[in-house]
């Protein structure tokens, strides 16, 4: 089991390398998201100065038909680079990949959509050499399809989860249509039922909700030791979050006595002072297929 790290700070490399992190999601203008956006320059300076290492460049929007061309170049560009990989959800960019021959490992990375084992093994077939679970499914359920499924697979360890994206300009309209001026960084929306507040903020491509608290799972290595990359996810972290949390789970993962250690290490994460959550990971599946198909049939039958 690795930890995979979205990087926020390229000076910071040399802590996470020294922790024994060898993996990072690298942002670029073409991510859906990211905590920070390196050009195509600091890729490769961090290629050449970590050779052992393992970089993987997020483009994982959605994209339009007139970015294709610039898309073909920029993954042109990368391919000359050596990075491991692609982080993924736009079948476009798998396509690519394959008619041009380059030997990425191509990681699919819906937000959503990993759900089951059986897309996963059929989707192995098409070209996807390893998966981002969803974080939206329990943890047992997680658990079966890393089990069932052929290729490596990554959970979502650390970190605020996504909860909602829009391609509308939701913040810039809103302030045009109440005439209402205000800050837009650090800027929070409350949900009226839960009362619970969550991130919200603009890019070029989207407005993203992301939830306040941060899903950890430190305590739960003895449950997920079988899968193959643990992600945190440093968006709304700043260096010192970022590298503190990474020296704890590092710790975790290379602790000989863990059962011992972890108590220690979950009081350190405590002292943070961040707002955790388990997200879903204890929670039920509300509707399982066979559980909608019960109800088509039903439907179905209630007309007659």
């Amino acid at each position: 089991m690795e930890l995979v790290i979205s990087l926020n700070n390229k000076n910071r490399l040399y802590d996470y390398h020294d922790m024994g992190i060898h993996y990072y999601i690298i942002g670029t203008i073409y991510s859906f998201y990211t905590p920070h956006i390196f050009d195509i320059d600091e890729i490769k300076d961090m290629v050449l100065s970590y050779p052992d290492c393992h970089f993987y460049v997020s483009m994982n929007a959605l994209y339009e038909q007139d970015e294709i061309d610039v898309i073909e170049s920029y993954i042109e560009e990368l391919s000359h680079i050596s990075i491991s990989g692609l982080l993924f959800q736009d079948f476009g960019i798998l396509q690519i990949v394959k008619d041009k021959g380059y030997t990425f490992d191509m990681m699919y990375a819906p937000e959503t959509l990993n759900t089951n084992t059986q897309s996963l093994n059929t989707l192995s077939h098409l070209g996807i050499t390893s998966a981002f679970l969803s974080h939206v499914i329990p943890l047992e359920e997680q658990l079966q399809i890393k089990q069932e499924t052929s290729i490596p697979l990554m959970m979502f360890a650390h970190g605020v989860e996504y909860m909602a994206a829009s391609k509308r300009k939701l913040i810039s309209n809103y302030k045009k249509a109440s005439q209402k001026d205000f800050n837009d960084e650090n800027l929070m929306i409350q949900d009226r039922t839960s009362k619970k507040k969550m991130h919200i903020f603009e890019n070029d491509r989207n407005t993203l909700i992301f939830s306040e608290e941060r899903l950890y799972t430190l305590d739960l290595f003895n449950q997920i030791r079988d899968m193959d990359y643990l992600y945190i996810e440093t968006l709304f972290m700043d260096d010192y979050e970022a590298v503190e949390i990474a020296s704890l789970y590092s710790d975790a993962l290379n602790s000989p006595l863990y059962d011992r250690d972890v108590k220690a290490l979950l009081a350190l994460l405590y002292q943070m002072n961040k707002p955790l959550s388990r997200g879903f990971l204890f929670d039920n599946t509300v509707y399982k297929l066979e559980d909608v198909r019960k109800m088509d049939n039903e439907k179905r039958e209630s007309n007659h």
